[in-house]
This record gives C-alpha cells, structure tokens and sequence, in this order.
C-alpha cells in the first residue's frame, strides 16, 4: 500500500498550485480526526483550557496515553478521580494507563478505569481482579479504526514482587493480539503506547519493524513533542506533558475503495488568553471544594523557606530534614534520601500540604533493607555512577559518606551490618537494592515519603 505521509511543517512547504492540483486529480475522500494527549499530570487548569479546542469536532476519537493522574496535590487528593471526570466530560473514546498511574495503588487505578465511560487498554498487563480489553475497534463514517493500548515497557521493573500485577513483554502482547485484529478487517491500525522512541529496550525503530500492521503510533511517557515522524512504516506522533497542546491527526481514506491515503498531524496549543471549559470547571466544583481545606492545612512554621537543592548540594536544609525523617520514620540505623536538583521550586516559611507537595510530588512509600559494609559500599558506586550527571541529589543520616569528585566513600565507622531506610523508587532502581528486592529482602512500611518529612517538621516546629 502505497501511504503518503505529511506533518503540517512539510505540507505548507509544498506551492500552493502544486496542492490544488494535487487536490484536484486524487480520488474523492473522507477524513477521520484523531485527537489525543499524553502525560497531562494532572495539570487540570491547563486542561480546561485545553478543552474548547478538544470539544470543536464532536466526531472525533479521543484518547489520551497516560501519566494522566499523577502530577499535582489536587488530582493526587481524589486519586486521579477528577482527570478522570474531565476525560469523561470531553467524551474520551480511550484511556491507556501510564507508569505514575500506578503509584495510588491497584485500588485507585482499577476504580479510575472503572469509572471512566470510555475503554480502558491495556495489552500486556492485567491483575486476578482487572482484566480490560487489550484492543478496541471503533468506528466512524463507515470506517473501522483498530486501537491497542499498552503501558510503559519498563513498568514489570518499577513495581515490587507482591504487587499482584501480571505482565508480559509488549512484543508477546502484540504477536498474540494481533491476528484477532487483522481478523476484524481494520481501515486503520492505531498503537497507543505510552512509551518514547527511545523507551523500548531495543528502540521503536526495531519494535515496529516486526509490525508493518500498523499505521500509526501515539506515544508518550518521555515528555518529547513530535509533530509526526515515520518510523518503519508506521506514523509516529508524541503530544508533549503536562496539557500544553494535543495532537490533531487527519487520517485521509479513499472514499472510492475505503483504502488509506494519507496521515497528517499537529500539534494544536491555546492561546495565553485562552478561556477555560466552563461545562468541564463545573464538573470538577466538588473535587476542588473538598481539596482547597486540605490543601492549605498548615504543618509547620519554618525558619526559612525550604528549597530543592543545585546539583551536587546535599547542603540543602531539605536534604538533612528529608534524611533525618525517614530514619525516624523507619526506626533503623541509618537512610538515604534523594531529591531532584531543581532550585526553582520551593516551599514558602508558613508550610502547608500544598507546599510540601511542591518538594515532594511523588508518591514513594518508605522500605528497609538490610546491608553489609561492602553492599553499601557497592550502592554508593552505584549510585555515583547512575547519578553522573548530577541531577538527583542524596544525602544520608546515620552513617558518614564523603564525596568526592569521582567517588563516594563510606566512612571508616560504617558499621559491618545495617538497616538502611529508603525509597521504594529506589529499591527498584538501584542494581544492588533491586537484587534484594527480587529477593524479597526488604520491609515495606506502608508510610509515604511525604508524610514522613511532614510529621517530622509538625513534630519540631
């Protein structure tokens, strides 16, 4: 089939003469509109406004690939059952989970599937109670629209061993799955995947090469904006993060034979003045009436403002409080806290929930593990070596490590044995840590990172 492909960028560079010539010799067509985002966060102001353009065709599909519920105190304080309500007042067609609408627990993600009014995707991942479709076919203007969804591919690795959830390589997914697509006779084969180009393992340059069943890709979890790319035969499109556009694709068939043409794509912001959805602000009212008490509780009184630190400062007073809390909070020897090397962000003196949240937007539960002298040596070396760049920042209570350019030493008085507390992000992303994960030696304590340092600070004002 012979495909032709344009992104608006290459479609204005074509002469005007040329176009309506062009126009004027092609079959007669019909044209099926895709609008999709991805990795929204939770940002709801942006989403409503947002809206007024998503709501301009009513006959298009809607779908958006993930991250939707996590990001933000409010959509964090429902359990992501406000974006929810919003993707169910633009009447989405599609929700595919991403990573961080995992970290509110099975519970919350399985009632935000069972709560929107669309189809829920998911290929590769199930669990004994949520089992949801792993494609849909939809169809529009006499034509049948084939959509599979599958999550992040890295998401077996982020969760802990007794997390209940099932999961197979997305490559085993599709290979079952798709003889029953081809089976249903598709005029066009969308995979909605909440991965990057550069996701995948092996890339989805090699992915989608043993897939020339599909036509298009909406992507997602890396943040990157795409206005539309080919990639082994497939089009490829990424709509960016947190609601700042989506993405507007035209699917073009030939309205002779019903085969596809064409696919283009761009991606479509609001204006700075833009107006907001004030249908979808209304549903929202209850979600933001029960929030706004929460949210500006005060914890403490500071001293001074808390901010993130530079890159490499663990000198940050939020570095030792972080660290000082979790040991407390944990009741062992020592623990390691970590931060994002962001110096913009901070909390004011008067700290709310509100302004905790600022410092410590992700939903990490507190673990022990325990590690001889030479294992915390090696998880140094790990973690230096992982953290080149500088970008996280650690720092440690109980037990001494000095650092230095190129290496991180523990000091002399480390003991042989101890209990360490930390992160369950970081349980499952260090190399030596996920091996005593997988090993099932660790203790999950069910108490958040956050409450963690906010009890700390409430206890010491």
């Amino acid at each position: 089939m012979n495909l032709l492909i344009f992104n608006a960028t290459q479609f204005l560079e074509i002469p005007l003469i040329i176009v309506t010539l062009l126009w004027l010799f092609v079959s007669p067509a019909s044209e099926i509109e895709i609008d999709y985002t991805t990795d929204m966060h939770g940002r709801i102001d942006a989403f409503l406004r947002l809206a007024p353009l998503l709501r301009k065709n009513p006959d298009a599909i809607r779908i958006d690939c993930g991250d939707t519920l996590q990001g933000t105190l409010l959509s964090r304080h429902s359990n992501g059952q406000i974006m929810i309500a919003l993707l169910n007042q633009l009447a989405y067609d599609i929700w595919i989970p991403g990573n961080h609408d995992f970290e509110f627990g099975a519970d919350s993600l399985i009632k935000a599937a069972q709560q929107f009014r669309g189809k829920t995707l998911a290929a590769e991942f199930r669990r004994a109670e949520f089992q949801p479709e792993a494609w849909t076919l939809i169809e529009r203007k006499g034509h049948k629209i084939a959509v599979i969804g599958m999550t992040d591919p890295k998401m077996a690795q982020r969760l802990l061993p007794d997390s209940g959830w099932e999961f197979e390589s997305n490559r085993d997914a599709l290979r079952k799955i798709m003889p029953q697509v081809l089976a249903s006779q598709p005029d066009l084969i969308v995979l909605a995947w909440h991965s990057g180009i550069y996701t995948p393992q092996e890339n989805m340059f090699r992915f989608l090469a043993d897939f020339p069943e599909i036509d298009l890709v909406l992507g997602g979890h890396s943040h990157e904006e795409n206005t539309g790319r080919k990639i082994a035969g497939a089009w490829f499109v990424q709509a960016g993060r947190y609601a700042a556009c989506f993405a507007k694709i035209r699917v073009i068939f030939d309205d002779d034979n019903g085969k596809l043409q064409r696919i283009t794509s761009e991606l479509i912001r609001p204006g700075d003045n833009a107006p907001i959805d004030i249908k979808a602000k209304l549903s929202i009212r209850p979600f933001e009436k029960a929030y706004y008490p929460y949210a500006n509780t005060l914890i403490a009184k500071l001293a001074q403002p808390l901010q993130l630190p530079e890159k490499n400062d663990d000198r940050t007073p939020i570095c030792k409080i972080g660290a000082e809390a979790l040991k407390i909070a944990a009741q062992s020897d020592a623990a390691m806290f970590s931060v994002s090397a962001m110096p913009q962000f901070f909390a004011p003196r008067e700290l709310t929930n509100a302004g905790l949240f600022t410092l410590l937007p992700y939903e990490n539960e507190l673990c022990t593990v325990e590690l001889t002298k030479s294992e915390f040596t090696e998880m140094l070396n790990e973690l230096q070596i992982a953290n080149r760049h500088g970008r996280t920042v650690f720092s440690f209570a109980g037990v001494d490590v000095r650092k230095t350019k190129t290496k991180w030493i523990a000091s002399d008085n480390t003991p042989a044995k101890l209990t360490l507390a930390i992160t369950t992000y970081t349980l499952t992303s260090n190399p030596l840590l996920r091996k005593k994960m997988e090993q099932k030696q660790y203790k999950l304590l069910h108490i958040s990172e956050r409450d963690a340092v906010g009890a700390y600070l409430k206890n010491r004002r």
